[in-house]
């Protein structure tokens, strides 16, 4: 069976930064699945994973902007400590989330913290980074309605861990 759209399809990977370090490596664990079509992977990924079947390898090196984006110093920004409650302390090099503009959770890095100021991060951490992908297609198959209206794979009778999305 190939991969398209609405295809359930699972994948072990291994993905580099330009410097040939191992940002994520789960060749050897169990395949990670997706719901293909519906934007869970970068689009680049996806492209190439297009009508490949079960066994197929794909590699693939990606520019930032293909990858997690260029770096924008707009999404940096340094605020006074006193626009933030009293309670609320924050950490170099930490990270949380808010609500963005779409609904979906946004990560926040803390960048720097002075007496007087926050400075925040709203840019992936690997903004601005080439990547390298290499894939192996572990499996494809048929969505099921469940999933198909979920967005994403679901096993057996499992749910999708929770939130209330299954009634």
């Amino acid at each position: 069976m190939k991969i398209e759209k609405d295809k359930v399809v699972f994948i072990n990977y291994l993905m580099k930064n330009g410097e040939n370090e191992t940002l994520e490596d789960a060749r050897d664990t169990s395949p990670t699945g997706f719901l293909f079509g519906h934007g869970q992977l970068m689009p680049a990924i996806e492209g190439a994973l297009v009508d490949k079947e079960v066994g197929a390898l794909v590699k693939l090196k990606l520019s930032p902007d293909e990858a997690f984006g260029e770096r924008s110093d707009e999404l940096v920004e340094t605020i006074e400590r006193s626009k933030f409650s009293k309670d609320m302390s924050f950490v170099k090099g930490s990270q949380f989330e808010v609500p963005g503009s779409d609904g979906q959770p946004e990560t926040i890095f803390v960048q720097d913290v002075t007496d007087t100021h926050v400075t925040l991060d709203r840019n992936h951490p690997m903004a601005g980074t080439p990547i390298s992908f290499e894939a192996t297609v572990r499996d494809v198959r048929e969505a099921t309605q469940q999933e198909l209206e979920h967005g994403h794979p679901m096993g057996g009778d499992e749910c999708c861990g929770g939130g209330g999305c299954c009634s």
